[in-house]
């Protein structure tokens, strides 16, 4: 019987770790995927500083046991950090511990969540979250390129992708409200660029006649919302330059053209 046991138990320890591994590599899919979509859109990842694309690390993978405070995230020795990524549609904001030396990444990690995955870019720390809140496992991976993100490369339109366009066009005219009709001569056009169902932001580019009241171009950042995709006055970027480097990106991506 003993050795029955023994089989049975060991039996359970090698299902317990292949589905801890298959989780652990979803959970850094999705992770890298975020690090591919904030190199595209943003330019960086946030650990371009010690980023090797190719090389083999070890790193403890951890992510929530529930949805409903999501976080995924990792510590490695060989990358002397610890991030974490937060929301059901990853932050591409993530917050980032350094590791002190010789400091191994289970400890690291309990030492994050103590100080409440705080940096120096998140003034408010992610509170009433405890080691036992998560799943980890420690896997030997390798950094991917980065490439753009799977929901460019695979140029997939999303099957609401048309209607949304069509309504978000209604509120991102190139006149404003107090036009109740177009102006002379005032002409544009929307470009949508391919997002993906993990996605958090979708990126629109508007270009306006001299005739309209929004004359020149400008570049909006869609959030999800309750009802679909938003638009907010966070959205738009205001910054010359990254509009510009951001209308590049869109145009490169373009998924849906629509006319104004």
């Amino acid at each position: 019987m003993t050795g029955r046991f023994a089989l049975v138990a060991l039996a359970i320890f090698v299902v317990g770790r292949s589905l801890y591994g298959d989780a652990a590599d979803e959970m850094f899919d999705r992770i890298a995927e975020n690090w591919r979509w904030s190199h595209y859109w943003f330019g960086k990842t946030g650990i371009d500083d010690v980023y090797v694309e190719g090389k083999q690390i070890s790193a403890l993978i951890f992510w929530t046991k529930s949805e409903s405070q999501p976080i995924h995230g990792l510590c490695s020795s060989e990358l002397g950090a610890c991030v974490a990524y937060s929301g059901v549609y990853l932050d591409p904001a993530g917050r980032r511990m350094q590791m002190a030396p010789n400091t191994r990444p289970r400890q690291a990690f309990r030492s994050f969540i103590s100080s409440g995955f705080a940096d120096s870019s998140h003034i408010i720390a992610v509170e009433g979250i405890k080691p036992s809140d998560f799943e980890s496992a420690e896997k030997s991976i390798t950094l991917p390129a980065l490439d753009p993100p799977s929901s460019i490369s695979r140029r997939e339109v999303p099957a609401e992708a048309g209607k949304e366009g069509e309504r978000i066009k209604r509120l991102f005219r190139c006149w404003g409200v107090e036009s109740e009709t177009k102006p002379n001569g005032c002409s544009g056009s929307l470009v949508f660029a391919y997002y993906g169902p993990r996605d958090p932001y979708w990126f629109v580019l508007r270009s306006c006649a001299a005739a309209c009241d929004f004359k020149g171009e400008a570049v909006e950042m869609l959030r999800r919302g309750d009802r679909g995709w938003e638009i907010t006055s966070a959205g738009f970027v205001d910054n010359p330059k990254e509009a510009e480097r951001l209308k590049e990106q869109i145009e490169k991506a373009e998924m849906i053209r629509l006319p104004l």
